[in-house]
Formats: structure tokens, C-alpha cells, sequence
């Protein structure tokens, strides 16, 4: 009862800030609440309206569904009161998606309430008069998209995304995440710096930099500066990661993602022989048992003979420019936090990396929400049997991965000319930042010899290889290399992009990509830049007019 008692006084707490439209500190009040209680679909309806009242829709969904699953439908018949918090969480529910500019899944879940039979009838009108708005809306966007679809991509006039795709809002953390003031706090930074010393040979400093910006106002940010003097193709440092996916295309090295050989007549010394999961009904396979006990000890424990074909469907199908490529990634580090009893934010080789967040530059300050980011949330948190109350693996947390992936992954070798499909974080090469001229590069001297080509292995290449893996070095092991002549002070930039693209294809790049439009020299002493295409938000949400002259067109 006391328990009970602390819990209601939160949601009391709660009520009060909604009262007074204060949203955020409405949903941290609920929040402690679902900390005592986390199986009680009040706090978790509550919570879902503070979401949406602080234009927070995707965190809006899940808790609504959360409240959707609380609500068994034998009970809630005899019960008029969780009746009630059932109907609220599906209308909060259908809301939700509508806020994202999903007019189609919107209109399906109007359409439930409509026909739930213990609904009250002014509910059900409202109800109808939101189905009938976003049935026209849908009808409208299948139309532009089967006709934008028909068109090159050359000859779009304004952005069309696919079926069930919208748009969110993120601006690089929620309010109530502290992470990332606690990024720059002193013993933080005397953290990394402590890891770069001894990467680097104490020739590498963490700082703070200032960068050229579209305003008077100049960005400070983190940065690597050179402690001493290097010589062009000088080794700077040399990094292996922390993790690894890959995109099961082919048959890899599930911690290493080196390419595999089934069978050992081969007598194919270039790709190791499979060393599958000791546990038969794992599908997971290893170059040897030293990468297998590296991966048991970092993850592989939560995993092992789950099956996670659902999310290598998802990872493998083409979707546009949403970002798909990292979920294994935060399977993966669900897994370590699990492992660890910790929140995955909190996992230390990645708790100090930036994030992508919405920018005005592009999609007019939205990023794209894909509608089976729930499916993949939920799917993630049953492969690792986590309940899907546990706050320490709450939604946000998910969408705060995605972020922090999108701007921090390196895609690993290409095994053709077109399919890359490996991916790797490194902690501490991540830290140093872009620019188009870039003094440093990262080089992979382990990387598989491509299949597609011919040409046989350079005997340098086989001999350098063979001695760093003779030292047990990882397959996809990074050395910084410098690409110019560098002074003591210099700051040391990678390239996020492709260096030989002109200005607007960099920009676009690094736009969609990182979330960013580069200052640099180079950009400066270059003309043009990239124009993202305009947005006919009128086929995502029906209230809104904007976009509407661009389908006249």
C-alpha cells in the first residue's frame, strides 16, 4: 500500500505540471511513478498525453501501446474504468501516428475505435471525423507517390518518401537526458584522454574547437589536436573496434565480420574456416574460438540461439534514405547493457559520442520515421526476453541509439563494387572531425581481398597482414594515417564524405548523413551547395495547407 501510495502521489505530481503546461515535468513525474509501478496503464496513458503534448509523438506511441497491451479485453468488459484508460491509450495511439505523418497506419487505428462497440458515441464521432480526414490525406499521398514513383529521380519536384514513412523531430537528446552535458565534464574528458594517450603515444590531446558556422556565432566542439609534429603517411594511431555488424549477406565472423568458408578443402588460407556456436541451436558462426569467447564475453551470451530473422529482414530491404543498417548494432548493445545491468546509454566505449539531430538545412528541421521502428523495438526487447515496462530499455533510449549510430558507425570493406554490408564503431576515431581537406585517413590493412577481384593478393599486402594477425589484431583493425604535412597544434579531420564530389554532392552527403553543411576553406572557396528538394506536408497531415502549390505543378 505504501508503495502504491508514493506511486499515485507521483501521478498526482504529474497531473499538477499538466495543469500547468509543463509537459517534460509531467512526464518525469509519471516516470518515477512507472519506476514503483511499472504495470499500471494509468501512468503509462498519462505519460503517453504528455508526450504528445510536448511534440514528442514517437514516445507518445509507445506508451499508448503499452497501455494497449495492459488493458486485456475480457477485463476491461466488466471494468468501466480501465474501459476507459483502454480507449485513451488506443485514441493516443491513432494520434500518434497521425502526428507522425502516417495518414494510412492513422486511419486504421481511427478505424478500431470506431468499431469498438463500448465506445461512448461522442468518441466515436470524433473518432470518424479524424478517419475521414486522413482517409482523404492517404488517398491523396498514394496518388503523388504512384506518380512521383513513375518519374526519375532526376525530375522530382518535391520530396515523396515511401508507404508508411514520416517524420519526427530530434534535437540530438529529450529533455530529461543528461548524457550529454555529462559528455564534457572534466572526469569524462580525463577518461578519453587517458584512452588517446595510450593509443597514440601521448601525441594526441582532446580540446575543444571552434568551427565556421551559416551565423556570426561559431560552433565549439570537441576535438583531436596534434601534440607533436607528423610527416606526410606517418602512422598517427591504430584503433580495433569496440563493435561489429554485419548484414548476413554472406557467411562472416559474427564479432570479427571477417568472410568465412564452410568446408576446410578448400585449402583457402584468405578466408578462415567456420567455427560455428558451440550451442546447436545458435546460427551464429566465428572465424576461430578466440573471436567466439571475444563475443561471449561482450554479447554473444544474451543472444545465442535466438533467432533474429525479422531483423535481418528488416536491415536487408532498401528503404530509401531512412537509416535501417544500424539495428543489429543496437541488438547488440541492448545485449551489453543487459550483460552489464546497465542502461545502454551508459555503455562507456559509447557514452561520449555526438548525435544526429534535426537541422533546418534538411527536411526543414524533421528527420524520417520509419512506422516499423516499433516493430524492431519491440522485436529487439523480445529476442532478449526484456520486458517491455523495463525504463532502463525505454523507447527513447532506442531512438537516442539511432541517432548516436548514425553518426558514429564506419561502413566496413566492400566484398563487390556495390554491396557493403559490415559495419564497426570505434570509440575513440569517431572523436576526430570532418573536414572536406582532410590531413588524415583511416586505412584497414586487414580487410578481406575482395572476391570480385581478379587479381591476385600484392605479396606486401599478404606479409603485412600475416604480421599483424600474428599479434592477434582484429580483421577490420583502423590505423590514422596522416594525408599532409601536420604541425603541433593542427586539429586532425577525417573526411565524412566522398573528397572527390563536388560542393552540393558533399553537402548532401554530409546533410542527410550526419546532419551538418560543412564551413571548411574548401567549401567556402567552392560556388553552389545542395537545395534539399521542398515537402508537401498536406499529404501527411491533413491539417496542415504547406506544400500544397508544389502538386500543381
Amino acid at each position: 500500500m505504501v508503495v502504491q501510495s508514493i506511486a499515485d502521489q507521483h501521478r498526482i505530481n504529474g497531473n499538477d505540471a499538466i495543469k500547468n503546461k509543463d509537459s517534460i515535468k509531467a512526464w518525469e513525474e509519471y516516470t518515477k511513478g512507472l519506476k514503483i509501478t511499472p504495470k499500471d496503464p494509468v501512468l503509462w496513458s498519462n505519460r503517453s498525453f504528455a508526450c504528445l503534448k510536448a511534440g514528442f509523438p514517437e514516445l507518445a506511441l509507445m506508451d499508448a501501446y503499452r497501455v494497449i497491451t495492459l488493458c486485456d479485453q475480457d477485463t476491461i468488459k466488466d471494468n468501466e474504468s480501465l474501459r476507459t484508460v483502454y480507449q485513451k491509450g488506443y485514441f493516443r495511439y491513432a494520434e500518434s501516428l497521425d502526428a507522425l505523418g502516417l495518414p494510412r497506419l492513422a486511419e486504421i487505428a481511427f478505424n478500431i475505435i470506431i468499431n469498438d462497440k463500448l465506445i461512448k458515441d461522442i468518441d466515436r464521432k470524433k473518432a470518424m471525423d479524424r478517419k475521414f480526414k486522413l482517409s482523404k490525406t492517404n488517398l491523396d499521398q498514394t496518388r503523388h507517390m504512384a506518380k512521383e514513383g513513375q518519374k526519375g529521380s532526376g525530375n522530382f519536384k518535391f520530396l515523396i518518401t515511401e508507404e508508411d514513412v514520416g517524420f519526427y523531430k530530434f534535437d540530438g537528446k529529450y529533455p530529461w537526458d543528461i548524457r550529454p552535458d555529462d559528455r564534457i565534464k572534466e572526469s569524462n574528458l580525463l577518461k578519453i584522454q587517458h584512452k588517446l594517450d595510450l593509443i597514440s603515444d601521448n601525441k594526441l590531446k582532446l580540446d575543444f574547437v571552434k568551427f565556421s558556422s551559416d551565423d556570426e556565432n561559431p560552433l565549439i566542439q570537441l576535438g583531436v589536436i596534434s601534440k607533436a609534429d607528423f610527416k606526410n603517411e606517418d602512422i598517427i594511431m591504430e584503433e580495433n573496434p569496440f563493435l561489429t555488424i554485419h548484414n548476413h549477406y554472406n557467411l562472416r565472423c559474427d564479432y570479427c565480420f571477417h568472410l568465412l568458408d564452410k568446408k576446410s578443402s578448400n585449402n583457402n588460407v584468405e578466408y578462415p574456416i567456420v567455427y560455428p556456436c558451440p550451442n546447436l541451436s545458435c546460427e551464429e558462426s566465428f572465424c576461430n574460438e578466440r573471436c567466439y569467447n571475444l563475443a561471449k564475453d561482450l554479447y554473444h551470451d544474451e543472444i545465442c540461439g535466438k533467432i533474429i530473422d525479422d531483423l535481418i529482414d528488416f536491415i536487408q530491404r532498401k528503404r530509401g534514405d531512412v537509416r535501417n543498417n544500424n539495428i543489429l548494432f543496437i541488438l547488440k548493445l541492448f545485449a551489453i547493457a543487459k550483460k552489464r545491468n546497465i542502461c545502454p546509454l551508459d555503455i562507456e566505449e559509447i557514452n561520449h559520442l555526438t548525435r544526429y539531430h534535426s537541422t533546418p538545412h534538411n527536411l526543414e528541421n524533421h528527420d524520417l520515421w520509419d512506422a516499423d521502428f516499433e516493430k524492431i523495438y519491440l522485436e529487439i526487447l523480445k529476442i532478449l526476453d526484456i520486458s517491455i515496462y523495463d525504463l532502463n530499455f525505454d523507447f527513447w533510449i532506442f531512438i537516442t541509439l539511432i541517432s548516436t549510430l548514425a553518426t558514429n558507425t564506419f561502413g566496413g570493406p566492400a566484398i563487390d563494387s556495390s554491396v557493403y554490408d559490415t559495419a564497426a564503431i570505434f570509440p575513440l576515431i569517431s572523436l576526430f572531425n570532418h573536414n572536406c581537406k582532410n590531413n588524415i585517413e583511416g586505412q584497414l590493412f586487414l580487410q578481406e581481398w575482395p572476391k570480385s577481384i581478379q587479381d591476385p593478393i600484392p605479396a606486401v599486402y599478404k606479409v603485412l597482414r600475416k604480421t599483424l594477425r600474428s599479434i592477434n589484431c582484429h580483421s577490420y583493425r583502423m590505423t590514422i594515417i596522416a594525408n599532409d604535412d601536420i604541425k603541433k597544434g593542427d586539429q586532425l579531420c577525417l573526411t565524412y564524405c566522398n573528397p572527390d564530389y563536388n560542393k552540393n554532392a558533399r553537402h548532401r552527403q554530409l546533410l542527410r548523413t550526419y546532419g551538418f553543411i560543412c564551413y571548411c576553406d574548401r567549401c567556402k572557396g567552392e560556388s553552389g551547395g545542395y537545395k534539399p528538394l521542398p515537402i508537401a506536408w498536406c499529404l501527411y497531415f491533413p491539417d496542415d495547407e504547406r506544400g500544397k502549390d508544389l502538386l500543381d505543378r
